[in-house]
C-alpha cells in the first residue's frame, strides 16, 4: 500500500470508472454518429414516403388498361386528386372523382395527388406529384399508356 492508502483509490478510480476525459470522448463519438445518422435517416423516411407515388401511378396505369379494354375509350381527370396542394401531411382519399369509374382507389390516406388525361385518343398520360419534405418543390412521376412511372424530377427532390 502507498502513503495514505493512494494507491487502493487510484486503483479503484480506474477500476470502475470513466475519467472525465474518457467521457467526452464518448460524447464526442456519439455527437459524430449523429450527426451523421439523423440526416440519412430523414432521407430514407422521405424515400420512403415517395415512394407512394409510382406505386400508385402503376395501379391506376393497370386500372386505365382494363377500363379502356372494357369500355373501348380512355376516361380523364384533369383535376388532381385528392387536392391539388400535396405537402407533408397524409390526407384522405375523396370518392365521387372519376377514379371511382376508373375503378382505381388507393387503401387509406396518400401523400401524393394523381391526374390521367388523354394524349390521343389510343393514349394516356398518367401524373403523380408529391411533397413529402414541405419545401414546396415537388416530386413528379408520370406513366404513359406505353410505359410505367418514370421520375421527372431529380432522386433529391421528395
Amino acid at each position: 500500500m502507498g502513503v495514505g492508502g493512494r494507491e487502493t483509490v487510484t486503483r479503484w478510480r480506474h477500476k470502475y470508472g470513466f475519467s472525465v476525459i474518457e467521457f467526452m470522448i464518448l460524447v464526442a463519438l456519439v455527437c459524430i454518429v449523429a450527426a451523421i445518422g439523423v440526416p440519412n435517416f430523414i432521407e430514407m423516411q422521405y424515400r420512403a414516403q415517395r415512394a407512394e407515388v409510382p406505386t400508385n401511378i402503376d395501379g391506376i396505369r393497370a386500372a386505365a388498361v382494363a377500363y379502356k379494354s372494357a369500355h373501348g375509350r380512355m376516361m380523364t381527370e384533369d383535376i388532381p386528386r385528392p387536392d391539388a396542394f400535396p405537402g407533408s401531411r397524409e390526407r384522405p382519399w375523396k370518392a365521387g372523382t372519376r377514379f371511382d369509374e376508373l375503378g382505381w382507389k388507393p387503401e387509406g390516406t396518400v401523400r401524393g395527388s394523381y391526374t390521367i388525361s388523354t394524349t390521343t385518343s389510343a393514349e394516356y398520360r398518367i401524373k403523380g406529384y408529391c411533397d413529402v419534405d414541405g419545401d414546396g418543390n415537388q416530386a413528379v412521376y408520370t406513366a404513359t399508356s406505353m410505359d410505367g412511372a418514370m421520375p421527372q424530377t431529380g432522386p433529391t427532390v421528395y
